[in-house]
């Protein structure tokens, strides 16, 4: 029996990049987003259903059709993000701040409330967060606060499922959509980390989602042995990872 991996956002970027490097490794792959990724459909082993995650209501029953027939998940890797408009936090509108919420973290929750008390054997969760969630760098404003609630829900749910081993993950600089969008806007020195996404941009230090793919999933493998159940990690910072 192949093994299963769930992921959020398969229509682009890291998500994309994570589900083609599993339908190649031979994995049954479950995808959602709200585009339909044209790239991946009729691929065999490949199952897909489109769902706007911050439409909450439209979850369970996405989640149901995806999951028809399913008794094992080995690995659900929940990945879809929003960017708020960049700046300082006084020129970003509450709505805006709860519409980055909405995907970025009760998404999440709604796609968590409904798996784990299905009689699916949930093996490993990993959020994708980023490292936005710790440094507080001016201009993230309400991204960075989405990152931040979503590693504590990763860390409540690990509390209270530890039949699954959770992680909340940040993947690094990743060259995606977001980051084009980043990239273009005005030099302003006040937010000085847009200069240093510049300058990665086109290297090594930014690999595009099928780039980083196969990196990531050797993380994946290693961090229930590697990370207690609920952390946050960058990895970047991984000690046992080479290269």
């Amino acid at each position: 029996m192949s093994e299963r991996v769930f992921i959020t956002g398969v229509s682009s970027g890291i998500g994309a990049g994570l589900a083609a490097y599993y339908l190649r490794a031979g994995w049954e792959v479950l995808g959602c987003s709200r585009r339909e990724p044209s790239h991946l459909i009729g691929q065999n082993n490949f199952h897909f259903v489109s769902c706007d995650l911050s439409r909450f209501d439209q979850v369970p029953a996405a989640m149901e059709k995806l999951f028809e027939g399913t008794v094992r998940c080995d690995l659900a890797v929940l990945n879809s993000g929003v960017l708020s408009p960049f700046g300082d936090m006084q020129s970003v509108t509450i709505e805006q701040c709860q519409q980055v919420m909405a995907v970025n973290v009760w998404s999440n929750k709604a796609i968590l409330d409904w798996l784990l008390p299905s009689p699916i054997v949930l093996r490993q969760v990993v959020t994708i967060s980023s490292g936005a969630a710790v440094n507080g760098n001016r201009g993230w404003n309400a991204y960075s606060i989405s990152k931040a609630a979503l590693n504590m829900l990763t860390l409540l749910y690990a509390r209270e499922a530890p039949e699954t081993h959770f992680t909340a993950l940040a993947p690094g600089l990743v060259d995606t959509a977001m980051q084009e969008k980043l990239c273009n806007l005005p030099e302003d020195s006040r937010f000085p980390t847009l200069e240093t996404l510049r300058s990665k941009r086109g290297t090594a230090d930014m690999p595009d989602g099928d780039q980083l793919a196969p990196r990531l999933a050797e993380v994946f493998t290693e961090l229930p042995t590697q990370v207690e159940s609920g952390e946050f990690v960058d990895i970047r910072k991984l000690p046992w990872l080479k290269g």
